[in-house]
């Protein structure tokens, strides 16, 4: 039986295995499978046992008998011998109790009462035999049918030892009825009751096994389903991140090639700026793997400093460096701010920056407008840019990336994830004038509270 283990885990101190509380359950259930019985010379044993105590009952009541060990003759109408061979036969059908229960069990109980009809039902050598035939059967066989099968041996041994302790003079007919239902008892009831009282801790555990089972893989599922969210989410950041940056790191690149000649000196300013985003770039990259390291326990705990978190605030500061670059920006706010919870603020303020970089990626020099309106039950962002300024800037800017289609796709189904996390909605497509425009719709939380 495969053993499972339930993996536990605490921050900063790893992981450790504890043993799930079934095993001990399993463990003694096991004991008394008999599907895999000859896999080990402890299980071999088990199985001759019940055999070989037959067969010494055999041996041991033949020679009692032809030693006169008995206190009183044994009546009967058979030898001592024939009756010691019955009981033998009993044990050599004992070893194929387990492939054939049913076929066992008939052979062993009308061997039994053979004896005790030649044995005026003085003798029980043959019980031994039925009982464990009888607990073998409650076991293995359907309980309906094996049941059924046990009531009709019981009630044969009943019929026949009644009528055979008839015939002896020292048993009245009611001390046959008592020594009858002391047979049904011995032989029937009480190994039949064992063998369900085992066959329920089998059951017993392997519904925990299974349940265990269930857990394990729910255990699993829910880590792979947390570790992919996390690297959905990684990638979202890294990529609205460098997006950003890197698209105006191009403009600056841009201006500072166009300006070398006419105006030296702007260029120098210009490339002083793009080595300021590039390192403004770089750290907050930093600052986003130094979350994660943060997190993780096996972290020497030189993490970066938080971040502050991305919120509607602080698009301002992101269209004053739109500006900067010489990026035409008009903005336009309707309605009196108010806070929405980190996770509405951060779509918010991820999806302008990811349409300002998609406009100066693919629209260079057009007009962008970016409108904040909030209502008494929503906030609805827009950011719409018109056509390229000319086409031979859209050409140089689609020339930078080796698909921006690909990239613009990515960003789109990051807005569009960001924004069904929120219970947001996110509107993009062409404007009519050759221009794009998004425009993402957020629930506002109730005065108070959070989203």
């Amino acid at each position: 039986m495969r053993r499972l283990t339930v993996s536990m885990r605490t921050r900063g101190a790893g992981a450790r295995a504890l043993r799930h509380p079934a095993w001990l359950t399993r463990r003694m259930a096991s004991a008394h499978r008999t599907e895999d019985r000859t896999s080990s010379p402890r299980s071999r044993i088990v199985e001759l046992l019940p055999p070989v105590l037959t067969l010494a009952l055999a041996i041991g009541y033949v020679g009692l008998d032809l030693t006169d060990g008995f206190a009183e003759p044994v009546a009967g109408t058979i030898p001592p011998l024939v009756r010691g061979g019955l009981v033998a036969v009993q044990a050599l059908a004992l070893l194929a109790r387990y492939r054939r229960p049913a076929a066992v069990f008939a052979v062993v109980v009308l061997l039994d009462l053979v004896i005790l009809v030649t044995s005026a039902g003085e003798l029980g050598t043959g019980a031994f035999a039925v009982m464990v035939a009888v607990y073998v059967l409650s076991r293995r066989v359907p309980r309906r049918r094996g049941y059924a099968t046990i009531a009709i041996g019981a009630a044969a041994t009943a019929i026949v030892s009644i009528a055979a302790g008839s015939v002896s003079p020292e048993l009245t007919p009611l001390d046959g009825v008592f020594v009858a239902l002391v047979r049904v008892i011995v032989q029937y009831a009480v190994p039949a009751a064992i063998g369900e009282y085992f066959l329920g801790r089998e059951r017993l555990a392997d519904a925990l096994r299974t349940q265990a089972e269930s857990v394990e893989r729910e255990r699993i599922e829910r880590d792979q389903r947390e570790v992919q969210a996390g690297r959905t989410a990684l990638a979202r950041e890294l990529h609205d991140i460098a997006g950003h940056h890197l698209s105006g790191i191009i403009v600056s690149a841009q201006a500072a090639s166009a300006l070398t000649r006419s105006d030296p000196d702007r260029a120098r300013e210009t490339l002083l700026a793009l080595q300021d985003d590039a390192r403004t770039a770089l750290a907050d990259l930093r600052r986003t793997v130094g979350l994660l390291r943060h997190d993780d326990p096996s972290s020497d705990g030189t993490a970066a400093a938080p971040v502050a978190a991305p919120s509607i605030a602080r698009v301002a500061a992101l269209l004053d460096d739109a500006r900067s670059r010489g990026v035409t920006v008009h903005d336009v706010l309707i309605g009196r701010p108010r806070p929405l919870g980190p996770l509405t603020e951060t779509a918010a303020y991820r999806m302008v920056q990811e349409s300002l970089a998609n406009a100066v990626r693919h629209a260079p020099g057009a007009t962008i407008d970016v409108r904040i309106e909030y209502s008494s039950d929503a906030v609805r962002l827009t950011v719409t840019n018109g056509p390229p300024a000319d086409a031979a800037a859209a050409g140089r800017a689609t020339a930078t990336t080796a698909d921006p289609g690909e990239r613009e796709r990515y960003g789109l189904a990051g807005m569009e994830e960001r924004a069904g996390l929120v219970g947001g909605t996110l509107t993009t497509g062409p404007t009519a004038d050759g221009g794009w425009s998004n425009s993402l719709l957020v629930p506002a939380p109730e005065r108070g509270g959070t989203t």
